[in-house]
């Protein structure tokens, strides 16, 4: 009996301490209040970021916020769900461009607030940045090629 006791309080302690780990998919965004969120757009086809994860894959959405929050030439991000290899993207902007933004399913461009964040991110750990390059532009000349193109889903859609 104290055998199957010990099995079950094991088990239930891996099951919450697995549930708290940082991912992208269960936890609510922590730093979102943080930001102006815009969801399922991205940054005009002439942006590129300044900056951007190292490693996409192993980012979470607030980790990416807290760069941003940290980093004094940031001025917006956009963390997005790109499929492939790299699977998600965060990118750093210094500048911001909220009239062209484009569609695109699955990305969120966050705009830094101007008053001071009240949350602590010093729990969030920094991630890897590399310089922006021209990739992220045929990211999005891919969806708005898929834009252009007709779906037959989409009715009453222009």
């Amino acid at each position: 009996m104290k055998l199957l006791t010990a099995i079950f309080l094991f088990g239930a302690f891996i099951l919450v301490e697995s549930s708290h780990r940082q991912n992208h998919f269960g936890n609510p965004c922590y730093l979102c209040e943080c930001f102006v969120e815009y969801t399922d757009r991205d940054q005009a086809l002439a942006s590129i970021p300044y900056k951007i994860a190292l490693n996409g894959y192993d980012t979470t959405e607030d980790q990416c916020l807290a760069t941003c929050l940290r980093d004094e030439n940031c001025k917006a991000a956009v963390y997005a769900f790109i499929g492939g290899r790299d699977v998600f993207a965060c990118e750093l902007y210094d500048q911001v461009n909220t009239r062209e933004p484009i569609y695109t399913p699955h990305s969120n461009l966050y705009i830094k607030r101007v008053t001071k964040c009240p949350k602590p991110n010093s729990h969030l750990l920094p991630i890897e940045l590399i310089d922006g390059d021209e990739k992220i532009l045929e990211r999005k000349r891919k969806y708005l090629r898929l834009q252009q193109k007709f779906n037959p889903f989409h009715h009453g859609r222009k």
